[in-house]
């Protein structure tokens, strides 16, 4: 894609400041209007992109898709399903499977922790238990309607910015203000605490984040910048 540089910066901001008036004002009425040319071609997406997956899961791991322990988590499924049911909150449908249950047994028998179950690694007894199929609900935790009503006032702002910043080059002060977007995405991502994880998830994640397990839909924000 080819760069397009807008020229006369510094005059356009003097102009803007009141400095240079009269004559000036037809020079600048065309700058904003071959900005605003360059800009209406283009067009910037923020979000879950396509090719953003999750990894194949290892036998045994927690899955929240609905799929078997051990089915590809990745294959078939963009981290962009998972986004939007967090987003909009819905019901999965898990099938029946097996699963292995982890618990640390005492020398003399009895079980540590009050028989609470622990990761395989701190384990030394494991039981494999069928579990019926059952429907899980996901209450709608909405980080990117978030972001955009927390932020969109700004992004005028940070568009301008960022064109001084790239010295009037649209393409990178898109790509400069598009990070900073992500960055708002991410943010509402950490932040978002209500509502909270159920107990349960609580103690399986070891701590309580409702939009973070390992991390792998946050760091998946992405951009694109396309132009027509």
């Amino acid at each position: 894609m080819a760069k397009t540089a807008i020229k006369g910066m510094a005059r356009l901001q003097a102009t803007l400041n009141g400095k240079v008036q009269g004559v000036q004002k037809n020079w600048m009425a065309r700058l904003l209007e071959r900005v605003l040319r360059r800009s209406a071609q283009m067009q910037m997406n923020i979000g879950f992109l396509e090719g953003a997956t999750y990894p194949k899961k290892k036998s045994g791991d927690r899955d929240k898709s609905g799929l078997a322990p051990g089915a590809a988590y990745a294959d078939g499924l963009p981290v962009a399903a998972i986004a939007y049911q967090n987003e909009f909150g819905g019901e999965i449908e898990i099938p029946e499977h097996e699963q292995n249950i982890y618990r640390s047994v005492a020398a003399d028998g009895s079980f540590r922790k009050n028989g609470r179950f622990v990761k395989a690694k701190s384990s030394n007894f494991e039981t494999t238990h069928t579990v019926p199929a059952h429907t899980v609900t996901i209450p709608a935790r909405p980080f990117m309607r978030n972001a955009i009503a927390n932020n969109r006032d700004q992004w005028p702002a940070l568009l301008a910015a960022a064109l001084k910043q790239a010295k009037g080059d649209i393409d990178k002060a898109l790509d400069i203000a598009a990070e900073a977007i992500v960055g708002q995405v991410q943010e509402e991502i950490r932040n978002l605490g209500d509502p909270a994880n159920a107990p349960s998830t609580v103690r399986s994640k070891g701590f309580d984040k409702p939009l973070i397990d390992t991390g792998h839909m946050l760091n998946s924000v992405g951009y694109e910048v396309v132009s027509d």
